[in-house]
């Protein structure tokens, strides 16, 4: 589940992935885009800023979409968010096709073209459910979630456990959603996992970010 990261045997220009255990997610949006957002439903592509736990910048992430699916179908439209490093070279692709149902994924390739991981979410009544699969279609682990309408006033853990379903309180990491701009560095998303886990599959919980946020806390915002 968790192979030890080879730096010699990662995707080019992942191997800064390769000694950290932290990531830091800030979604980047303008005052106006918020206001044309809310008082005209007009929705701008989602850009977000990547750090590590020094504060250094690693990624840009930036849609690539059409105003009419951002706007006409919201949540459960289909993207492609580009992911350039500081050298401004696109160096991860998520790749999201437009699904009518719960049954959501996520492709993370790396290079361009070249998928990585894949992030499937698992049909519940209720809570969110995902598996991390690697580049093979093999599940890898998964990312069990809270009851999203209960988080409106506190922090969220998406936690990632075993393929065997174990408690939450064995997980071995979480996407972490702080409930305001008070939470870790002012983070909108802090992603914790083992410094080992496979730079593939720190590629793929980074693309499993994204999705969550899009699937649970872009209406609210």
């Amino acid at each position: 589940m968790m192979p030890s990261s080879d730096p010699y045997h990662c995707p080019s220009h992942l191997e800064t992935l390769t000694r950290i255990d932290q990531l830091f997610v800030y979604k980047d949006k303008t005052l106006e885009e918020s206001l044309e957002e809310v008082l005209c439903g007009i929705k701008s592509n989602n850009r977000y800023e990547v750090k590590d736990d020094t504060g250094n910048n690693i990624f840009r992430i930036i849609e690539d979409n059409d105003g009419c699916n951002r706007t006409c179908l919201g949540g459960s439209r289909s993207f492609t968010m580009n992911v350039f490093n500081d050298s401004n070279q696109e160096i991860i692709r998520l790749e999201r096709p437009f699904v009518c149902c719960s049954n959501n994924e996520l492709e993370v390739q790396s290079p361009p073209g070249v998928a990585i991981g894949l992030v499937r979410q698992n049909w519940h009544v209720c809570l969110p459910k995902f598996t991390i699969e690697n580049e093979r279609g093999e599940p890898a682990f998964k990312i069990a979630g809270p009851f999203v309408p209960c988080t409106v006033c506190m922090d969220a853990d998406f936690e990632l456990v075993s393929l065997n379903g174990a408690a939450v309180n064995t997980s071995f990491g979480k996407i972490f959603k702080p409930f305001s701009a008070c939470g870790p560095a002012g983070a909108d998303f802090v992603l914790r996992f083992p410094r080992n886990l496979e730079v593939k599959m720190k590629a793929t919980l980074l693309g499993a970010c994204i999705l969550i946020d899009c699937l649970y806390y872009e209406n609210r915002q």
